[in-house]
This record gives C-alpha cells, structure tokens and sequence, in this order.
C-alpha cells in the first residue's frame, strides 16, 4: 500500500530538473571567471598584495525546518561572486551592463573596490491549504519564479553600494510545481493538489539597488568584536516594488569582512555574502551571533497582487512588511556556514499569522 501510494505521488517523468540545471549553469559560469582577467590586466588583490578569492555559496530556506508548510515555502540560490579588486572583471554577461554602470555617481567615487555576483534562484508560494484542488479562498494563490540575477558591488572598508538586475518566469515555467511535488513525493508527505490555480506565465524584470554601511566596527583585525550594519534601498520591477530599511547586529570571535547575511528576496542576491575573503584566510575558526530587523514599504508583490496582465488569484497585500532575523554562523579557513531563523509579519489582509521559515547558507572561496 505505501509502495503504491509514493508510485502515486511520483512526479512525472518530464520533471524539468530545475536544481541540476542550476547548478550546471552556476559551475559552467564560475569555472571560466576563476581565470578572467580584470578590464586593466590587474591581479586582484587587496592594498597588502595577498590574493583576493571567488566565492561560490549555497541558500536554502523553508518553513518545513518551522514545522510548517504553506505560504512562502521554500527559497534556493546558488550564487558566484568575483574576487574584490579594483575594476570588475571583463566577463560576460556583465560587460554588456558596464557602459550603463558606469554612469551611477558612487561608480565614480575614488578608493572604492568592485566585484560582480552571478545568482540563479526559485522561490515557491503556496496556501496554507495545499490538500484542496479548488481556489483558496482568503490565501495567497500558489506562485513559483525561476531566475537569475547579476549583481554590481562598489566598496570600501565600511560601506557597499550594489546595483542589480535580474530577470526571470513566474508561473508554470518557472518549474516550482514539479519541484515542490518533487520534494513532497521524496519525504513521502502530503502532495500539493492545487497547483492548477497558481499564477499564469509571465515574464518578470527587475532593477534594485541597496546601500550598506557599517556605524558601528570598532575593529576588524580578528578576535572578539562586533558590528551594527545599516542597510537601505529599493526594488522596481513587475515582480517586486518596494522600499526597504534594516539595520544588522552580529557579535562573536573573528568576524569576516563581509557585509552580512540576509533573507532572500526573489530575483535578488543580497543576501550573498560579498565579502573580503582575506579575512578568510587564517585557520581560526570563526563564530559569530547575529540579529536583524527589516521594514518594507510595498508598492507591488507579484505573489500576492497576481499577474500583471491577466486576471487570477489575488488576495489585498499590506504596504508595510517586517522581517525579525536571528542566527549564528561559523567559519573556518575560506569556508562559513550560518543558520538563521526568520518571523515575518503579515503580508496581505486576511493573512491569520506571521510567517516563519528558516534558513541554512554554506559559502566556500576559492
């Protein structure tokens, strides 16, 4: 009987195998770019001359490590990010972008140091409900996106400016049916029934920036420390709309030199750690405690407000969401893994509580 029950859970053979595409897509990309030169011939490097790294980092959250399952419900990322040098690398595809980029005012800030990110990224929504077949009434419809994003990182020792630009498929090509189905039929749990009602196919584009700064490092040259990271910015696109504000505390032994570690926003790599990787040199192990608070203004949310240009499952979004993050991550050598549990407020009307989900980061240099 349970043989014939996980047959009849099974996805189906066309499963579109999002998770290994991603990751060929992200070593296929990475593997060249460890041996690109910068735009100038230069080596990367810091002021001292040690050698500067790539990082390669992995992003998984879920609400199933909450003992939940519905709402927002899982997130994956694979994300490259350039050694930090003085000039970006001259690498495809983000090369195309340069002749734009460079007409930003922070670009033209002297003493700054650049590096690019690279991200591939799902998230999946779904009802709370995920056993009816019909419409749930007063929840969030199912929603999926598939993307990638390329990131531009302008920084000095205490503050970072980024721009991005991503781009990718909401609805039933984006894949999230079969993945989370997948998943379901792995676990032998309960099989989503109404993926029928999630949003149609549509293409989404978006442009975000962020500033981040540190107002509080006393010091950064190893041993106990701390920092209160201040982060800002925006997002305009037909998935998201929204400003944001947040401020981060992380406490421990040896911090990196890195900008910390956010939740994930869909099309959007902030929440890579882009960091020094000189700090990450030492064979000390590396501890460190970390809590954040983020608020959102809410312009647009393609996964509540549904498809831009055809009718479907909605439900009446809030204009104000807040994110309360709490954590703790170890590094060691060129390597950090970090464990972070998120609550999320209420994001539309008839919503009945907040959200929370955890999250697992692994992030190697190399």
């Amino acid at each position: 009987m349970i043989a014939g029950l996980r047959r009849s859970l099974a996805p189906p053979l066309h499963f579109s195998n999002i998770f290994l595409i991603l990751l060929l897509s992200i070593a296929l990309f990475a593997a060249p770019l460890s041996a690109a030169p910068a735009i100038d011939e230069t080596p990367a490097g810091d002021a001292s001359g040690k050698p500067n790294l790539s990082t390669v980092g992995l992003y998984l959250e879920n609400d199933y490590f909450a003992g939940t399952d519905g709402g927002y419900t899982s997130g994956l990322k694979l994300s490259w990010s350039s050694a930090i040098q003085d000039v970006y690398p001259n690498v495809w595809p983000h090369r195309w972008l340069y002749p734009l980029i460079k007409w930003i005012p922070f670009e033209k800030a002297p003493d700054r140091q650049r590096n690019i990110t690279f991200s591939l990224g799902q998230n999946i929504f779904t009802p709370q409900d995920i056993e009816s077949r019909e419409v749930v009434k007063d929840d969030r419809p199912y929603a999926g996106i598939t993307y990638v994003s390329l990131g531009f990182h302008n920084r000095m020792a205490r503050e970072m400016d980024s721009v991005e630009v991503s781009a990718g498929l909401v609805g039933p090509a984006s894949g999230a049916e079969e993945c989370q189905k997948t998943v379901h039929w792995v676990f032998n749990d309960i099989k989503p029934q109404g993926w029928d009602n999630q949003l149609k196919n549509e293409p989404v584009l978006g442009l975000v920036y962020e500033h981040k700064k540190k107002i509080a490092a006393p010091d950064t040259s190893g041993g106990f420390g701390y920092d209160v990271i201040l982060n800002t910015g925006g997002g305009l696109g037909n998935a998201l709309t929204y400003y944001n504000l947040g401020l981060l505390f992380r406490t421990g032994w040896n911090l990196p030199g890195d900008f910390g570690v956010m939740p994930i926003r869909p099309i959007s790599s902030f929440n890579s750690a882009v960091m020094n990787t000189n700090a990450r040199m030492s064979s000390k192990i590396g501890v460190q405690l970390f809590v954040s608070m983020e608020g959102r203004a809410v312009l647009r949310n393609i996964f509540l407000d549904g498809n831009t240009f055809t009718n479907g499952p909605s439900v009446n979004k809030k204009p104000a969401v807040g994110d309360f993050m709490t954590g703790i991550a170890f590094s060691l050598g060129q390597g950090q893994l970090s464990f972070a549990y998120v609550t999320r407020s209420k994001e539309f009307d008839t919503q009945k509580k907040a959200e929370q989900f955890a999250s697992i980061n692994l992030s190697c240099a190399y």
